[in-house]
């Protein structure tokens, strides 16, 4: 058993520290603001397979996981799947999506399956996917961790490394300094600054996503809809979320009238009745990317200090592969 400190209490951090109580480390998660209070709160938590293996590993694990959790915490994160779409306007999207996997709909099969969609539609590829809330996720995995005896601190920033021999001993905050046999840094786009205090430089930066959620008045989305970089995603309280934009605006996670546009447009070409919704919500969130585009998930030179960062759009996603890594690199070590 050893001692873990995990800083960041999103999506990532939270996976990591429920995951870590399994392997009866004593877990403390120090985050400076609230549980899921930047990206992880502000995602979709569309669940959605991929070329990549990556992606299709880590869906696979959600049933478990999800199971788990909810037993545990006594939450319910809302995880279901569902069919979704992807449609094409275009006779090359059109191409494209039929030779990928999915069973293809032609346009009068499309507006069978979803009587909103626009007419323009030339056809669509039918998905499997899974959806669940990211608010609930992001507290069932911390309150399923505490349950297992971990500290989740929220609003306790972490300001600095007591280092030794190349080897982090401690964390300090403004109160204390906590001793740690291994420290886990999970702090989204903040990863780089919060790294540098212990000599360490990881390539990460934040990248804005801004979404919106619509009340729809009478129009009914069944399903999730998928078009170039964005989505419409119907929710259980009847609201259609709408995302999500991808700006380097630094560290400014705030909404604007160029970015919620571009949202109501895209929400308006795939489903025109949309035109008459009303605007509930609006809200940005800052997604960690590295210079590659790969999440990091390793070691760092500092040789008891683990990064788990960069994973941009898919940290809901990825989440419980990244935290089985952090455990492996933990038990591969010890």
């Amino acid at each position: 058993m050893s001692r873990v400190v995990v800083i960041g209490g999103g999506v990532i951090g939270c996976a990591a520290a429920e995951r870590l109580t399994l392997d009866h480390h004593e877990v403390t998660l120090f985050e400076r603001d609230q549980l899921g209070a930047h990206a992880s709160g502000a995602a979709a938590g569309e669940l959605s397979p991929s070329v990549l293996d990556s992606d299709n590993q880590a869906l696979a694990m959600f049933p478990e996981v999800v199971a788990r959790i909810e037993k545990d915490s006594s939450l319910n994160v809302e995880y279901r799947t569902q069919q979704g779409l992807r449609p094409a306007f275009t006779p090359q999207e059109a191409e494209l999506l039929k030779a990928g996997e999915g069973r293809w709909l032609d346009a009068s099969e499309c507006r069978q399956a979803e009587p909103a969609l626009s007419s323009d539609v030339l056809g669509a590829l039918l998905l499997e996917h899974a959806h669940l809330t990211p608010p609930r996720f992001v507290r069932a995995l911390a309150r399923a961790a505490a349950v297992r005896g971990a500290a989740i601190r929220e609003g306790t920033p972490a300001i600095g490394f007591a280092i030794e021999d190349h080897q982090v001993r401690g964390v300090t905050t403004s109160r204390e300094t906590i001793d740690a046999d291994w420290v886990v840094v999970a702090a989204g786009p903040w990863t780089r600054e919060v790294a540098s205090t212990a000599g360490v430089d990881i390539d990460v930066r934040p990248q804005r996503g801004q979404l919106v959620a619509l009340d729809p008045g009478s129009t009914v989305l069944r399903g999730s809809v998928f078009w170039s970089n964005g989505y419409l995603v119907p929710k259980g309280d009847g609201t259609i979320i709408a995302g999500g934009t991808e700006e380097d605006a630094g560290f400014d996670d705030r909404p604007t009238v160029e970015g919620i546009a571009s949202l109501l447009t895209f929400a308006q070409k795939l489903v025109p009745a949309l035109a008459t919704a009303s605007l509930q919500r609006v809200w940005a969130g800052l997604r960690p990317l590295t210079g590659d585009g790969r999440p990091i998930v390793a070691i760092s030179e500092v040789g008891n200090l683990i990064v788990a960062t960069g994973h941009h759009r898919k940290g809901i996603l990825l989440a419980p592969l990244a935290a089985e890594q952090v455990a492996e690199l933990i038990k591969g070590t010890r």
